[in-house]
């Protein structure tokens, strides 16, 4: 319940609110974890939801088994559908997950990866399932009549890798109300390797006077990572495993400071959220982050070693904490609905035509 949840969820209230027919296709999930998790009570009231079961092994994303599983489930729900009454398919997920179907796809473009070669042991029939398996995400590439990418970082590589028409079109962040501030910082993720969040203890014990506290969703595939964390907290700092909504925005709320860890993020909807809260940010000097948090509205590092001064200067400066949530509504719902609703109306003349 990232990033790419929370954006799938923005597409929706924004596509019903335009008066679209939404039609959710989904494996399987509860409707009600998603709404509290993220405050959107009745949300998928307003939608056609068509889900399918899929399997409880925990499987990469992107990895062969698991795109053949969502694929299976997606043939089944659809083929009792008529695909003629569909318009329109808008993508919050890997390409490689869209089903087939003769009509335009709109794609949330993250990041312009590809399907790695396998290098090692190259044998005939892995050779033959790497070929097939690049020839397929080409072909799923080639389909999308559109992306919007999240960031210009991520417009930069989705244009380079992809070769699409695009846009950039920043994901929505809900405004947190900031309350008195505590001697705080804090950081908001995943428990994923990639989010590096092992340094911020780092940080926690080269500062023993401030709180540091950690929120996290779980992700069953790293769960050794998420006991590592767990294990390895100072006593000086704390974690939260998916907190509901009211706790969590006080937490954001009380923080002086959040820091976020991860190099080459996609966008960062957790570091606009904390500036809205009067959070003042402490951002890697890479990807989406360094678009969000200017000069005036927070701090951008290099190397670890600053980490410690940074976030102690951040502690002392209210005047950034105001610029921080003055900068964070520039990313509010309602610049969102309206860039999306003006795109769509463009879609709609294209389609007419």
């Amino acid at each position: 319940m990232g990033g790419g949840e929370r954006l799938c969820c923005d597409t929706i209230r924004a596509l019903s609110s335009s008066g679209h027919q939404v039609t959710l296709l989904s494996a399987s999930f509860e409707s009600k974890t998603i709404e509290d998790f993220f405050g959107y009570e009745g949300l998928f009231d307003k939608v056609t939801k068509l889900q399918y079961p899929t399997s409880e092994t925990a499987v990469p994303l992107g990895a062969n088994r698991d795109i053949l599983s969502h694929v299976k489930g997606q043939r089944s729900v659809l083929s009792k559908e008529d695909r003629s009454s569909f318009d329109l398919i808008f993508s919050t997920q890997d390409p490689r997950y869209v089903p087939d179907a003769r009509i335009p796809v709109v794609q949330w473009g993250y990041y312009g990866s590809h399907v790695p070669t396998v290098r090692e042991r190259r044998t005939p029939p892995r050779i033959a399932r790497s070929l097939a398996t690049d020839l397929y995400y080409r072909k799923k590439i080639s389909r999308l009549a559109l992306v919007l990418a999240i960031s210009q970082f991520s417009k930069e590589s989705l244009d380079r890798e992809w070769k699409r028409p695009s846009i950039l079109v920043y994901p929505a962040c809900n405004m947190v109300t900031p309350l008195r501030k505590q001697n705080t910082v804090v950081t908001v993720a995943r428990a994923i390797p990639e989010k590096r969040l092992e340094i911020f203890w780092k940080v926690a014990s080269l500062c023993p006077s401030l709180n540091f506290v950690m929120v996290l969703t779980q992700d069953k595939r790293f769960h050794s990572y998420f006991e590592e964390l767990r294990r390895s907290t100072p006593p000086n700092g704390q974690i939260l495993v998916n907190p509901v909504r009211t706790l969590y925005h006080k937490v954001l709320g009380e923080a002086r400071v959040y820091l976020h860890l991860m190099e080459n993020e996609h966008f960062g909807i957790t570091v606009v959220e904390a500036m809205s809260a009067g959070c003042v940010p402490i951002v890697h000097d890479s990807g989406g982050p360094k678009e969000i948090v200017t000069e005036q509205a927070g701090f951008r590092w290099k190397s670890i070693q600053e980490l410690p001064q940074l976030v102690t200067t951040a502690m002392s400066k209210p005047e950034t904490s105001k610029m921080a949530t003055e900068r964070a509504e520039s990313f509010n719902y309602e610049v969102f609905e309206r860039k999306l609703s003006s795109i769509f109306s463009e879609l709609q003349r294209r389609i007419r035509k």
